[in-house]
């Protein structure tokens, strides 16, 4: 009898220390989902990278078109003294000069001043200046060769006479973020953009 009761008492006994880890493991388990003390980190965990690469795209695209804007611009305005014939006459700030080669470093020189924002300016950008007694002989020079802006030693440099139809155009690899891979995305050899600005126009006749 004795027995019976002892053997029932471990039973039962037992009974209420399983019972009491099960109901611990649902109380456990009910406060481990409801915690919501770690949620704002794994919400911007997940919305972190695209938040970025939405933000990097919106600045590479605004510096592009202001790379744009600023090279149109400082075009324009370094095209004045061929318009006006102070580069051909060697007059103005192109006093002295004498050989194409010399006229062609300088005209360079005044882009880059006027193109204050564009990085390495000097190094990389190219000119090709084209003239002709009629517009319908000047046709879009090419930037690239081979993969890459082509040689500014090598470009064309004709600014033309008195009354001449001459076009001026600018050549400049822009890359938005150096030493970044996945920014290089360019048509350009290197991964960067062509970004090329012309100018067309009559000389005055001087």
């Amino acid at each position: 009898m004795r027995r019976r009761v002892e053997s029932c008492g471990v039973t039962r006994a037992s009974d209420r220390s399983g019972l009491s880890a099960r109901a611990r493991l649902r109380v456990l388990s009910r406060a481990f989902w409801a915690d919501r003390s770690g949620i704002a980190a794994i919400e911007f965990g997940i919305v972190a990278l695209p938040f970025f690469l939405l933000v990097l795209g919106i600045v590479s695209v605004g510096t592009y078109f202001f790379q744009v804007s600023t090279i149109e611009a400082a075009a324009q305005q370094a095209a004045r003294a061929i318009r006006t014939g102070q580069l051909q006459q060697s007059q103005g700030s192109y006093s002295g000069l004498t050989t194409d080669a010399q006229k062609k470093a300088a005209f360079l020189q005044a882009f880059c001043t006027a193109a204050v924002a564009v990085p390495n300016c000097l190094t990389k950008t190219s000119i090709i200046i084209q003239s002709s007694s009629q517009f319908s002989s000047l046709t879009s020079p090419n930037c690239v060769s081979g993969g890459s802006i082509v040689s500014n030693s090598s470009t064309t440099f004709s600014p033309g006479a008195t009354s001449s139809m001459v076009m001026v155009t600018v050549c400049y690899p822009w890359a938005p973020f150096t030493g970044m891979p996945l920014a290089k995305m360019g048509g350009l050899q290197d991964g960067s953009f062509l970004v090329q600005a012309t100018v067309a126009f009559r000389t005055e006749p001087y």
